[in-house]
């Protein structure tokens, strides 16, 4: 196994610790207290829904780019990229419109502990979405000089995992939030 794959798999559980602790946070708090999320608090679903829908279907086209390179097509395997970062744009965009308009920031104390992990765990998916963006972008060079191909697609592969991983962490916040929270 090359060092790229043991680097990414080694980060990767870390951040999956990150997020499984700050899950673990919210789940904790939230079992301790009378009513939870607290009275007054809102939660945007269609924004949730969209969410996740917009990084379920960037894994489909994430793991598109793999295999396309994988067969010999980079051209294929560019634009899976592209259209994964883009909708790695989105999703970042989106997740920037449901923190600003929520009308409640970590700093307000109003709703005790709700307001932190809630936007704790939206900044970590935040920053979590960026590293795959930026992993996206970098490999997209190395694939179009061919420094990435069908016998040489580790460094891909480890993007792909990243990019898992984000979808994974957005899905891990999206079901503690808003399919497991009454």
């Amino acid at each position: 196994m090359g060092f790229v794959r043991r680097l990414t798999r080694v980060a990767l559980i870390r951040l999956l610790l990150t997020f499984a602790a700050l899950v673990a946070a919210y789940t904790t708090v939230g079992h301790a207290t009378n009513v939870w999320p607290p009275k007054g608090v809102t939660r945007d679903v269609y924004t949730g829904n969209m969410l996740a829908i917009t990084v379920i279907m960037s894994l489909v086209t994430v793991e598109w780019a793999y295999y396309a390179v994988k067969k010999g097509d980079p051209a294929q395997g560019v634009w899976g990229l592209l259209i994964t970062a883009g909708f790695g744009s989105g999703f970042v965009l989106l997740l920037w419109q449901l923190g600003s308009k929520l009308g409640y920031g970590p700093g307000t104390t109003k709703y005790g502990a709700f307001p932190v992990l809630f936007f704790s765990m939206l900044a970590a998916s935040g920053a979590v979405a960026l590293l795959g963006i930026a992993a996206i972008v970098l490999v997209i060079p190395r694939i179009l000089s061919r420094q990435v191909t069908a016998d040489n697609a580790e460094m891909l592969r480890a993007v792909c995992w990243v990019w898992d991983f984000v979808v994974v962490a957005w899905l891990m916040v999206y079901a503690c939030v808003w399919l497991f929270t009454a």
